[in-house]
């Protein structure tokens, strides 16, 4: 979560979308800026609604001051990015089942539909989300290919050109095959995502959230 309110903003940093090249690249910038556990790093639309609109209603920003911002990525692409991230040599040896060295991208995501010990367990649907009913909470989404629509904005509202360091990139090679059968499951599976994700390709990659819009 990057917090820049005296600039109209904040932006929640959604896993697997350039959020740590946001926080190198914003963190001159911020009033709070969580960066360190992903916990806070990573907080998703509830939790600051519920925790951290208080913390700036105290330092004089009201809700209605900022607009709260995120980026969204083509839903398989992002669980792709999980994919080939938990490839690392640095969880190979761990015993919570998370490296994915010797996993297909077939059953990683079939771990994942099925809620299955060692899956990835979060989706960008949630993230954005209010409440259970995925009321999305989010004033404004940004597609994450769709680079210099949000960094021009990001840079019309600082006042400035942004110069974004670009970090954390996963450099596994491996081939992300994708049975139909799998595909055609991940598909039903992700439907609020692709609902969400084509909004923001109808609106050219920067989508101002209609309130109390539930995705299909």
């Amino acid at each position: 979560m990057i917090a820049l309110p005296a600039h109209g903003f904040v932006m929640l940093s959604m896993p697997k979308c350039a959020s740590t090249t946001l926080v190198t690249t914003l963190k001159g910038h911020a009033e709070i800026l969580m960066r360190v556990n992903p916990r806070l790093k990573h907080m998703n639309c509830r939790t600051f609604t519920h925790r951290m609109v208080p913390v700036l209603q105290g330092a004089g920003y009201e809700r209605s001051d900022y607009e709260l911002v995120t980026l969204f990525r083509e839903p398989v692409s992002w669980l792709e990015s999980w994919w080939r991230y938990r490839q690392r040599p640095a969880l190979k040896d761990k015993a919570d089942g998370k490296w994915t060295g010797e996993t297909s991208f077939d059953d990683f995501v079939a771990a994942h539909i099925d809620g299955a010990p060692g899956g990835i367990t979060g989706r960008q649907a949630r993230f954005v989300a209010l409440d259970d009913d995925l009321t999305v909470g989010v004033d404004r989404i940004f597609a994450l290919e769709a680079a210099d629509v949000w960094q021009s904005w990001i840079a019309q509202r600082l006042g400035q050109q942004v110069d974004l360091v670009t970090k954390n990139w996963s450099t596994s090679t491996a081939t992300a095959a994708l049975s139909d059968t799998m595909r055609t499951r991940l598909l039903e599976h992700y439907a609020p995502e692709y609902d969400i994700y084509e909004q923001l390709r109808s609106a050219g990659g920067s989508w101002a959230v209609p309130s109390g819009y539930r995705p299909g």
